[in-house]
């Protein structure tokens, strides 16, 4: 854009205050946005009070902005899906991308803003709708012709459902917006979801108190989940590796398309594919609607066919335009990669915006700093504030800090009917309070007033795995932390490992709390494991969260806590083979043979759902999902609410000796072996005087 305003003569004004005089006569004072930002950021976020409040030393907060700066094009803020997984990574994002424009390093090779988020790569097959959108009154039968679309449902988020099934209600006010409006949930059909139901923050709250007012759960799954045990109705499909139907994906970052040829393998298992399970339902649909309809929706599977639908997609997508499904398999089959065809190679995206000066998918085309839709302005968030997190602080939640500033004018609690002082879960979501950063300082979390309630608990992924490492297979669930023994010794252990929390050993000793102890971890009582959990014993026992503690010096002292979000939850079932009078301890449930890696309880127990005012609004204007189309309000995987908080407030209790069978220490911990237990002989091991040199 400056090359634009040079050629043009324009010199535009970055700082100070101008007069503008309206159609009516009437003046108005006007100043840029750079010049608001700097005004808050100087007055707000000075490095010494970063220092205070973040524990980043001033200095190194210096030291990078500096490195930032003197690295124009050559800085890339590489951020994966984890940092979105926290109530306030809208705020993060703006953060970020501010300073990536300060410092000329968005939409170039080497400097630019990078992010993995695996949903939105649907925005690349923009020709979706030829396959999730035929008019269903209106089916082509010709597998050479397009479809014609007319789609006849509506798409909504699932995270209503997991902040029990309702919207965002505060007080007198409704804070989700109209087009984001959801339906009661009468059934779910789960398919390719990562176990969409065993991995849910609030789990138990989902299990306890919303499944039972859904008529039809029924999950696609190739491993048995925690989804499976909640389902009413679970078909087994095809692994990637069974695949009789080919299927075609992509990357976010990377610039290829993945494609899945069909394979001789046989199934190991009397499975289905997701198109025949589909395809196999609506059938079943017709057949008692006496509707052929539903069959003909299908009518290329039925005939063992998927491939006309992927051609319909490849041919009304504008980057696989071009390449037949039939040249993809076959060269798949041989190892040769099919290239996305996006305008770049690599995909380097703010290309078009940076070096053409095409416009962003703004109001104005530009990225914009300031937000004044009144969404924004009511929660405080029309500048790019801080704001604490939701639950994982030590000072008061979800509060945001700054200094008196002319344009941070926020609804109160007060003018949604409601006391100013609730600071209750629900209520805090739109609990629109401004403190600086020494006034937070004096302030605590309102769990800090009861006994006990002092870590913060994240939840992260495990970073060199995946959803179901833990639990794949006995001798990989093995390796998953340093609890593994394949002979359980211990018949404690729920399997071959168990689940475990990282707590810093100084932190944990304050506690009286030995390294490989077991521990009870405790959030939010008024809300956590589920509501109402006073009144129903036998639920409550199975969901409260009991692990090991593990030792790890790498976790900040004073009170940080942490969780793999990996590792399969207790179910009714599992909590029922592991206390069973006459069994052998393992948490693996005896109708289903599900295998949980806890006693009790999960990394779930202590999370919510959290829904955000500002990401539910009318009013913003977003990109749409597929195409070029500029939209407000509700798009799916753009602009909705976030559903995966990893963070809490916890107490954490010891419930018993690590010792076999709780006598004593943890053995490794006994042998000397562990953190603040080293015998002299590790020591030296630790620093090298195990090797010789010389002579």
């Amino acid at each position: 854009m400056d090359r634009h305003f040079l050629d043009l003569g324009f010199d535009p004004m970055l700082e100070g205050t101008v007069e503008v005089p309206l159609a009516d006569g009437q003046k108005v004072s006007c100043r840029p946005v750079f010049d608001v930002m700097k005004e808050l950021l100087d007055g707000s976020y000075t490095p010494a009070d970063v220092e205070k409040l973040t524990w980043a030393p001033a200095e190194a907060v210096r030291s990078l902005a500096r490195q930032i700066a003197a690295n124009k094009e050559k800085t890339l803020f590489a951020m994966g899906m984890g940092p979105n997984q926290f109530f306030n990574n809208d705020l993060k994002d703006r953060a970020v991308f501010l300073v990536a424009a300060l410092t000329r390093n968005i939409g170039r090779v080497g400097g630019n803003i990078g992010s993995f988020a695996g949903n939105f790569r649907a925005a690349f097959f923009n020709g979706l709708p030829q396959y999730i959108a035929e008019d269903p009154f209106n089916i082509e039968n010709d597998p050479a012709k397009p479809a014609r679309v007319r789609s006849r449902w509506k798409a909504e988020s699932v995270h209503y459902w997991n902040h029990g099934d309702k919207i965002l209600r505060v007080g007198t006010a409704v804070l989700t917006g109209k087009s984001h409006m959801p339906t009661p949930t009468k059934s779910i059909h789960v398919s390719n979801s990562n176990s969409l139901i065993g991995n849910v923050k609030g789990h138990y709250e989902v299990v306890v108190n919303v499944l039972p007012k859904v008529e039809l759960l029924a999950v696609n799954e190739w491993w048995w989940t925690a989804s499976c045990e909640c389902a009413d109705i679970v078909f087994p499909v095809d692994s990637w590796a069974e695949f009789k139907y080919p299927d075609v994906t992509i990357s976010v970052t990377n610039p290829f398309l993945y494609v899945f040829p069909t394979t001789p393998l046989p199934r190991i298992h009397d499975t289905r594919s997701d198109l025949e399970v589909a395809a196999g339902v609506c059938r079943a649909i017709g057949t008692l609607t006496n509707d052929a309809r539903h069959d003909a929706y299908w009518q290329f599977v039925e005939k063992g066919q998927g491939r006309p639908y992927i051609q319909r997609i490849l041919d009304a997508s504008n980057a696989t335009r071009g390449y037949t499904i039939d040249d993809l398999e076959a060269k798949a089959k041989k190892g040769v990669p099919a290239i996305i065809q996006t305008r770049t190679y690599p995909k380097w995206s703010g290309y078009e915006q940076t070096m053409e000066a095409k416009p962003y998918y703004t109001r104005t085309g530009r990225l914009e700093f300031y937000r004044d839709e009144p969404e924004f302005k009511d929660a405080g968030k029309n500048l790019i504030v801080h704001r604490e997190p939701i639950d994982s602080t030590f000072y008061e939640p979800n509060v945001i800090v700054a200094k008196a500033h002319p344009l941070l004018k926020p609804k109160g609690l007060k003018e949604y009917g409601l006391n100013g002082d609730d600071l209750s879960g629900e209520t805090r979501q739109a609990r629109n309070v401004i403190r600086t950063v020494d006034e937070l300082l004096k302030t605590k979390h309102p769990l800090m007033q009861e006994p006990g309630y002092r870590f913060i608990f994240h939840t992260p992924k495990y970073r060199h795995g995946a959803h179901t490492t833990a639990v794949d297979t006995d001798i990989v669930a093995l390796w998953f932390g340093p609890f593994g023994d394949m002979y359980r010794t211990d018949t404690r252990q729920p399997f071959v490992t168990e689940a475990f929390i990282d707590i810093n050993p100084k932190d944990a000793k304050d506690l009286g709390v030995e390294d490989g102890d077991y521990v009870y971890i405790d959030a939010d009582p008024h809300d956590r494991p589920f509501h109402g959990w006073q009144n129903k014993p036998e639920a409550y026992q199975m969901a409260r969260l009991l692990a090991r503690a593990r030792y790890y010096a790498g976790t900040p002292r004073g009170g940080v806590t942490r969780m793999w979000h990996n590792m399969y939850g207790a179910t009714y079932g599992s909590y029922a083979g592991h206390t069973a009078k006459n069994g052998n301890g393992l948490a693996k449930a005896p109708g289903t043979g599900y295998q949980s890696l806890f006693r009790s309880g999960s990394h779930q127990s202590c999370t919510r759902g959290w829904i955000k005012p500002t990401l539910m609004t009318d009013s913003l204007t977003v990109k749409g999902l597929f195409g070029q189309r500029v939209v407000q309000g509700f798009v799916p995987d753009v602009h909705c609410p976030t559903g995966a908080p990893r963070e809490s407030m916890v107490r954490i209790a010891k419930a018993e000796n690590g010792g076999l069978n709780g006598n004593g220490l943890w053995l490794p911990a006994a042998q000397g072996l562990r953190p603040t237990y080293e015998r002299p002989a590790f020591k030296d091991y630790i620093a090298g005087q195990f090797v010789r040199t010389g002579a």
